[in-house]
C-alpha cells in the first residue's frame, strides 16, 4: 500500500488546488491488488452505488414485466444531465407504469447540462422531477413497486419495504456488508445511504 493519490486542479497553468484520493484495485475475488492512501476508509457512496441500487428491477422481474429498454435500465443505473433525450425517456417509461413526474420523490432540478438548461429557460420551460439527475433511478424503484404491489408513497424511507426488502439486501449481498446496525444518511436526491469500507464498494 502506498500514499494517497494526489490530484491537481490546475487552472490558468497554475495549480488551484490539490486533493488526496484514496483508491482500491481488487481481483475478481475481492482481494486488494493494489491500494494507495487508506483502502478501508469509510466512504458514502452516492451515485457509484446506483447500478446496484438497480438490481432488484431484475431480481424481482420488475425488468422483464415491464419489458424494459437498455436505455432505461441505463438510465436506473446512472446519473443523467437532463437533456431532453433522458427527460423524454423517464417521462415515457413514467407513462408506461401509468405514473408523472409528481411519483417521483427525487425533487425538483434544473437539467445538470448547462446547455440542456439554457434550452429549457429559452423556451420558459420549467424543470420538473422528471430533470431531476436522479430521475431514471427512481423510476425505476416505482417500476419494482408497481411489479410488486407495494405503496408508493414514503418509498424512500430506510423501513419501506422496498428499501428493507430489496435494496439494502442488495447492497449488503453486492458489497459484502451487514448495515443491520448502521444508520443511513440521506443522499442528495432523498434516498437512504450507506457509509461502508471503500474496498467493500470496489
Amino acid at each position: 500500500m502506498s500514499g494517497p493519490l494526489l490530484v491537481e486542479v490546475i487552472r490558468g497553468g497554475r495549480v488551484e488546488s490539490l486533493h488526496e484520493v484514496d483508491a482500491v484495485l481488487l481481483d475478481a475475488s475481492g482481494r486488494i491488488v493494489e491500494a494507495w492512501g487508506d483502502a478501508t476508509r469509510p466512504v458514502m457512496p452516492r451515485s457509484a452505488i446506483k447500478p446496484i441500487q438497480a438490481l432488484p428491477l431484475v431480481s424481482t422481474g420488475a425488468a422483464d414485466a415491464f419489458l424494459l429498454t437498455d436505455v432505461e435500465l441505463a438510465l436506473a443505473c446512472a446519473s443523467h444531465g437532463g437533456e431532453p433525450a433522458h427527460v423524454d425517456a423517464v417521462a415515457a417509461w413514467l407513462a408506461r407504469l401509468d405514473l408523472d413526474a409528481s411519483a417521483l420523490a427525487c425533487g425538483v432540478q434544473v437539467p445538470s447540462s448547462v446547455p440542456a438548461a439554457a434550452v429549457l429557460a429559452a423556451a420558459g420551460g420549467e424543470a420538473t422531477a422528471v430533470h431531476n439527475n436522479c430521475s431514471g433511478k427512481h423510476t425505476g424503484f416505482l417500476t419494482v413497486l408497481r411489479h410488486l404491489g407495494l405503496p408508493l408513497d414514503g418509498y424512500l424511507d430506510p423501513g419501506h419495504r422496498l428499501q428493507a426488502d430489496h435494496v439494502t439486501p442488495s447492497i449488503e449481498r453486492t458489497c459484502g456488508v451487514d448495515l443491520t446496525a448502521a444508520h443511513p444518511g440521506v443522499d442528495g436526491c432523498g434516498i437512504p445511504v450507506w457509509s461502508m469500507p471503500l474496498d467493500r464498494l470496489a
